[in-house]
């Protein structure tokens, strides 16, 4: 090779050499935004996993008929309510989750001083990292816990319905008068009309003499003895009417029970360096449903974790070349989420179970200073893809 054909080789390969020189990307943890960093940077968060606990309750309300002392001696009924009370029960558990910004790790991000305009990065709405040096067509943006509920107590309309309005009752009082008549004495007498209130007892027997009676018709009803053809969904609907009928009047001796629902929300941070103990998220018992955690009643209702301890051996790993590893300089911090298995317990009886993605049960590292192409999920902070820029690439 002629020396001017390399001499102009070698011109050609700095040039392209400068043109594509390296623009590393480094960042730094920080515990505020403390004064120091100024130039080229700009901050962002990783992302830590929230556990929202739904519970719904369902609260029984037994209510006595006013004439449930009246029960056994006009109708015979035995299985009566007396007295009013409250049953609560735990019907559904769901877990959900969502990512908020982890306070304890939020980074800044430190461009070259030199083609900081070629740089791009994105973030979503909450400061978490989704790309860096990567157009991203539709960022994953969602971090927030979107689903909602009404929460709340939702009643039945169970209520005693009464038919015989009526609770007067004609009285008819008769007055007897002397009138002296010369030598003589009369009697007069006169009738005096007046509206008295139904003692209770009376009000009851009517009420069981009109079950009686309701029941008298329905089997006149079924065993043909009115001697009317009526179709098929004739005799249905009217003998569905009586029944319901008799139904609403027998309440008023037997009592109703209503059904009622309650939804409760309740929101939890798991912490790394506090899983071995339960953590308690309100007190619940069956006469008194759910209670505040300091209440006396009721057993605790309880949440623990178990990790899968999947980035421990990472951990260990990075431990192995720390000296190294931090006279380097650091790129994008990431997280390596880790599986857990939460469980809910009420007392010692554990009640629902379910395995979830924990962001900060995980590690978190940080790639080399490199011109990098870089995704993150922003739901765990974890990396999606990542890769060299290339000549095509600029």
């Amino acid at each position: 090779m002629h020396r001017h054909h390399f001499l102009a080789l070698l011109a050609i390969m700095l040039l392209l050499s400068a043109c594509s020189s390296p623009r590393p990307l480094t960042s730094e943890r920080i515990t505020g935004m403390e004064p120091g960093f100024y130039g080229n940077v700009s901050y962002y968060a990783l992302p830590r996993t929230v556990i929202v606990i739904d519970v719904e309750v369902q609260r029984s309300t037994k209510t006595p008929g006013p004439y449930a002392e009246y029960a056994k001696t006009y109708l015979g009924l035995n299985d009566v309510i007396f007295s009013p009370s409250h049953h609560y029960e735990i019907t559904t558990v769901s877990v959900n989750g969502f990512a908020e910004p982890d306070p304890e790790h939020v980074y800044a991000i430190f461009f070259p001083e030199e083609n900081a305009q070629g740089f791009r990065f994105s973030l979503n709405e909450a400061g978490l990292l989704h790309s860096v040096n990567k157009k991203v067509d539709a960022p994953e943006n969602q971090t927030a816990f979107v689903e909602s509920k009404d929460y709340g107590v939702y009643h039945t309309n169970a209520t005693f319905n009464y038919f015989m309005d009526s609770i007067l009752k004609e009285q008819v009082d008769t007055i007897i008068e002397t009138v002296p008549l010369d030598t003589i004495t009369l009697q007069r007498q006169t009738l005096r009309r007046s509206w008295v209130e139904k003692s209770k007892d009376l009000r009851a027997k009517e009420v069981a003499d009109y079950i009686l009676e309701m029941r008298e018709k329905k089997f006149d009803l079924i065993s043909g003895f009115q001697e009317i053809n009526y179709s098929k969904e004739a005799l249905e609907y009217m003998y569905t009417e009586m029944d319901n009928m008799e139904s609403d009047y027998l309440d008023l001796f037997t009592g109703i029970t209503s059904e009622e629902t309650i939804h409760y929300r309740f929101v939890h941070r798991p912490d790394k360096e506090d899983i071995v103990r339960r953590h308690a998220l309100f007190r619940f018992s069956s006469k008194g449903g759910v209670k505040p955690v300091d209440a006396d009643e009721g057993f605790a209702a309880t949440i623990a974790y178990n990790r899968s301890k999947a980035t421990d051996k990472i951990l260990e790993q990075n431990t192995r070349h720390a000296p190294a590893r931090r006279q380097s300089e650091k790129g994008i911090h990431y997280r390596i989420p880790e599986y857990a298995d939460m469980f809910f317990y009420i007392g010692e009886e554990k009640r629902a179970e379910a395995r979830t993605l924990v962001s900060q049960f995980g590690i978190v590292t940080h790639l080399p200073a490199k011109d990098l192409e870089i995704e993150l999920h922003p739901m765990s902070g974890s990396i999606k893809s990542a890769g060299i820029i290339t000549e095509e690439d600029e």
